[in-house]
This record gives C-alpha cells, sequence and structure tokens, in this order.
C-alpha cells in the first residue's frame, strides 16, 4: 500500500510541474470569465434565407418501386439492430459476464474489483450507490473554483449525474465568477472488474447574466490499473449559442475504504475562454 501511494504522489508532482510549465496566462483588463459569458451571450451564426428552387427535371409524380421501398426498410430494421448491438449489448454478451455485472459496494472493497463485479460471493454488490466527488480547481491565484458531481447509480447500468462548476476570477480588484450547471443520464456499456465505460446524455445551463440552456453528451471511462489506484477520463460538451461549452477531466484516484482522493488536469472550453487547471478532489462513495 505505501509503495503505491509514493507513486501515486510521484505521479501527482510530475503532474503539477507539467501543468505549471506548460501554461501561460496573460490577462487584461477583462478577465477570462467575462470573455466567456460575454461571447456565450451572442448567437454567432447568421441564418441565411435558403430559397428552395424547383427543378423542373425532378416535378416528377411519385413512382416508388415496391423493391426499394422493401429494402429501404430492411436497411433501417438492420441499421436500428446494430447500433443496439453496438451502443447497447450484443447478442453474444447476453451470454456472457457483463450481463449480469453489478456494482461493487464500493471499488477495491474486495481484491481487484472496480465499479463492477461478476456474481461476487463476498457480498459487495450494490443494486444502487451513491457517488459524490468535489474538486478544487486552479489555473493560477487569479482564476480557480470547485467542480461537484453527484452519480446516482441504478438498474446495473445507468446512472444519474447531477455536476455543479463554478468558477471565480479576481480582475482588477474585483471577482467575476461563471456558473455552469449539468444533468446526464449515463448508461455504462463496458462493464469489467478492470475498465467501466460509459457514454450519456442530458443538459447543461449556463448561469449568471447568460441564462441559457443546451443538449449536452458525454463520455467517460475509469480504469482499475493496480489496487489502490485507477484512471479517469471524462468528457462532457454542448452548444451555447452556436458556441462551445465542454469540460475534460484526466484524473489519477487513490482509494481508501469507500473515500478516495484524486489528483490531475481539467480543461474546460466557455465560448471564446479556455480554462486549463491543476485538480485536486476528494470522493465518498455509499
Amino acid at each position: 500500500m505505501f509503495l503505491s501511494l509514493n507513486l501515486f504522489m510521484k505521479t501527482l508532482f510530475y503532474t503539477v510541474f507539467l501543468i505549471f510549465s506548460f501554461s501561460i496566462y496573460s490577462y487584461s483588463q477583462t478577465g477570462k470569465l467575462d470573455v466567456a459569458k460575454e461571447s456565450l451571450k451572442q448567437n454567432n451564426i447568421e441564418n441565411n434565407s435558403i430559397t428552395s428552387s424547383s427543378s423542373k427535371g425532378f416535378n416528377k409524380e411519385d413512382d416508388t418501386n415496391p423493391f426499394l421501398s422493401e429494402f429501404g426498410l430492411l436497411l433501417v430494421r438492420f441499421s436500428i439492430g446494430l447500433a443496439y448491438q453496438i451502443g447497447v449489448e450484443s447478442y453474444l454478451e447476453k451470454e456472457g459476464s457483463m450481463h449480469k455485472a453489478n456494482f461493487s459496494k464500493y471499488p477495491y472493497k474486495e481484491s481487484y474489483f472496480g465499479n463492477y463485479v461478476y456474481n461476487d460471493s463476498t457480498d459487495n454488490e450494490r443494486i444502487f450507490r451513491i457517488d459524490i466527488a468535489s474538486s478544487f480547481v486552479i489555473e493560477s491565484k487569479k482564476l480557480y473554483g470547485n467542480n461537484f458531481n453527484i452519480n446516482l447509480k441504478f438498474a446495473k447500468r445507468i446512472d444519474l449525474e447531477l455536476g455543479s462548476l463554478q468558477l471565480f476570477e479576481k480582475v482588477n480588484g474585483n471577482t467575476d465568477n461563471f456558473s455552469l450547471y449539468q444533468i446526464m443520464i449515463n448508461y455504462h456499456r463496458i462493464r469489467t472488474q478492470k475498465l467501466d465505460f460509459w457514454f450519456g446524455f442530458g443538459i447543461m445551463y449556463v448561469a449568471n447574466d447568460v441564462k441559457e440552456t443546451g443538449f449536452s453528451y458525454g463520455l467517460g471511462a475509469e480504469w482499475f490499473l493496480i489496487k489502490p489506484i485507477s484512471a479517469l477520463i471524462t468528457y462532457k460538451g454542448t452548444t451555447i449559442n452556436s458556441r462551445p461549452v465542454n469540460k475534460t477531466r484526466i484524473l489519477l484516484k487513490y482509494y481508501i475504504s469507500n473515500y478516495n482522493i484524486s489528483a490531475g488536469y481539467e480543461h474546460y472550453t466557455l465560448g471564446l475562454s479556455k480554462v486549463n487547471s491543476l485538480s485536486v478532489g476528494l470522493g465518498v462513495t455509499f
């Protein structure tokens, strides 16, 4: 355990060193958060009027071939079936261990098990689980904040994720604020005892004086490398008034019973502004 902790602390040191070595901060009279909010309030797509021209060559009566119509229907059915097998579950997987996998009570409770266990006989399964994580993020002494997430896991492969990002920036003696909220429904597609991969959809809401909501999508994976360490990568994105808003996290996590500490890198694209920050956090599983 002490060897793993030593490895974790070394990795944390190098992560901090790299982030602060390659980050260049430039501040002007207007801070990054103010630029972000102003850019997200403006609609940057010009609505060009599209004139529909009718061509005489294609102005024919509908004489659809019955064979082509039937072939098109078969193609649609095939596409739906293929999408289901790729995105939800293949026929072969229904006979495998992943089909019956349950959430563990918490990662590394027993042996090398991560978020999932296969028919575990040590009372390590959960039908419902709550994961709470909060990380302090800092780009510089002028720009910092908090990234908070709650995951409600249920039905073996679904979770409801609620998140809040609060950023603060000191500019000319004043403190500016940027608030971003999200709700996501995630489906855990790969559920092995060492790897958990998911994707999801939901909404993101930018508060402050922007007050805009966008449809969001996301991906995530946690790889349980060696007890008690895992690597976590997540991405969530949306578009507000044609400007991108996204969050990316690359973290190492160290588990201590049902608690964990994390450290790594978090990147935010907020309209025209980009924030590159160091992340240090705490988490707990119930």
